[in-house]
Order: C-alpha cells, then structure tokens, then sequence
C-alpha cells in the first residue's frame, strides 16, 4: 500500500517557522566558511594558511582515505567540506517539517513514493541538535552574558572575533530548531507507526 504524504499530519505553522529561522540561521556559517575556502582572508590571522593550503599540508606524503581524499577534492574545487555539511543539515532540518522528508520523491529508485523509515531522519536530528543546542545555544549564550559584564574573555584564536561570531552565532538556533522539528516529527510519525 503506497502512503501519500497527505495521509500524515503536517507541521504545525509555528514548527515550520521555527525550522526556516534555524535554516537561515545556519547561512552565514555556510557563507563565511565558503568565503575561506575560495581564499578570502577578512576575519582569518594573516599567519594562517588558506583551507586548501592546509588542507594539502596535512595530505603531503600520506596515503589518503577515501573521506580525506574527497575534501581534499572539494577544497582544490572550492568547497569547504563543512559547507556541504551545512547544506545537508539544513537538508535534513526542512525534511523534517515539509512533506518530501516523510515520503521518499519519485525520482529516489526502488523507494520513490514509500514513507522515509522514521529513524532515518530522526537519528542525526536527535543527535545533531543533542550536541548543537546545549554547546552553541546554553553555553555560548552564557558566554556572550558573561562578556557583556567583562566576566569572560573568549580567546578566538587570532580570528577576528566578529568573524568568530557571525560564523558560529547560528549553530544554537540552529540546533534547537532541529531539536524542535525532530520532536514534531517523532510525534507526528508515531500515529503513523503505529
């Protein structure tokens, strides 16, 4: 029996608000990390190598894996490896809240048009926004507080600390929207399930 994606319930309106400000919060990571590896210095210590430079000096004279050779790929093409991670990220944030996430498309071979295995989207989600929201969202939260009254000083590494924040600002809304849309999820495709 084939399963339409109307058969599910959807997203309330709030989730999928909640989901498209997580996405967006995590573009300027994705943009500033891109920026880097086309070899934009702004914001990077003048005595740090490019990505694809230091990329190619941890590489020289080993016998690179599979993983490792593919980023070595991407950064001689200019692509930053957490870029595309971002993108699958915000991938796996929108699968959670839209109707294609709960049905596979037609032009997926042998699956198209059969319901997404619940766990599939659900474990990275749980595991992603498990370690995303307390570290970026608590924690750096807290941080920025204790900045603002002169209780902590951050050290960026010589990044410039404007850079430092536009860059990682999103990883917390980032992961409590993804925590937010998987408990949506799992409480929708449980009456599914069952």
């Amino acid at each position: 029996m084939k399963t339409t994606s109307s058969a599910i319930e959807p997203a309330s309106p709030r989730i999928r608000r909640i989901a498209y400000v997580g996405a967006i919060a995590l573009l300027p990571y994705a943009a500033m990390k891109q920026y880097w590896s086309l070899d934009g210095t702004w914001g990077i210590p003048a005595t740090y190598p490019t990505l694809l430079e230091g990329m190619e000096a941890r590489a020289r004279g080993k016998d690179l894996g599979p993983i490792n050779s593919a980023m070595l790929w991407l950064y001689e093409h200019g692509v930053d490896v957490t870029v595309v991670m971002a993108a699958l990220g915000i991938f796996l944030l929108l699968g959670l809240v839209r109707p294609w996430g709960r049905i596979f498309p037609r032009w997926v071979p042998l699956l198209a048009r059969k319901p997404v295995p619940r766990w599939l989207p659900l474990t990275p989600a749980w595991v992603t926004a498990a370690i995303l929201a307390p570290v970026f969202g608590v924690l750096a939260l807290t941080n920025v507080v204790l900045m603002v009254f002169g209780l902590s000083h951050p050290d960026t590494d010589g990044f410039s600390p404007f850079a430092f924040y536009i860059a990682y600002s999103g990883m917390g809304p980032y992961g409590l929207a993804l925590g937010a849309a998987a408990w949506s999820y799992q409480r929708r495709t449980r009456r599914q399930a069952a």
